[in-house]
């Protein structure tokens, strides 16, 4: 969502003068992107739609709180992760991060050189996934944001508000701990194979 700064805060002040197509074609640019977002957090489509139409209704009421210093897709990201964590957290059901985005350490099939690697591919995505689910939400949010959604440390921060330091720390913390995690899973496997 590349999109020159000036042409995005244009939209918004002619939103806030009262134009309801400006703000049409803000959801119409940006509706895709929030509804990637809420999804890969959120563990259904269902939810994740109701979330998207959510934050769009609080992006319209909060249009004012807008500063003009940041691009509005930051903005606008920040609202949709924090609305699904707050989902997440309120109904209680585990975060999605793999289930809607194959990319993560995928062997794609012209690299696996035959059925072999593609079930070790296999394997080795069901094991991230159930590693990640054993995270808790927020924590799973920032390992989807950073290696799925490939933000940068610095959009990371902005997001989830914590100090680019705290993030680089945390995403430390969060390698040890899904490392530790695979491992574990790995040597359960290994017992039940011997």
């Amino acid at each position: 969502m590349n999109r020159p700064v000036s042409e995005e805060h244009e939209l918004i002040r002619q939103v806030l003068k009262g134009d309801q197509p400006a703000f049409q074609r803000l959801v119409e640019r940006y509706q895709d992107y929030v509804f990637t977002i809420v999804l890969r957090i959120l563990p259904s489509r269902e939810e994740a739609e109701e979330v998207a139409m959510d934050v769009f209704l609080k992006v319209y009421q909060s249009l004012r709180s807008f500063e003009f210093k940041s691009k509005f897709s930051t903005w606008l990201y920040t609202i949709a992760y924090r609305m699904a964590i707050d989902r997440v957290r309120t109904k209680q059901f585990p975060i999605q991060t793999l289930d809607n985005d194959e990319r993560f350490l995928q062997v794609t099939d012209r690299e696996a050189k035959g059925p072999e690697a593609r079930v070790a591919s296999q394997d080795l995505q069901n094991a991230l996934r159930n590693a990640l689910e054993r995270l808790k939400p927020a924590d799973a949010g920032l390992v989807s944001l950073y290696y799925l959604q490939e933000k940068s440390v610095q959009e990371v921060s902005e997001v989830t508000g914590l100090s680019v330091s705290n993030v680089k720390v945390k995403l430390y913390r969060l390698r040890s701990e899904l490392r530790a995690i695979l491992e574990q899973q790995l040597r359960n496997e290994l017992s039940d194979l011997l």
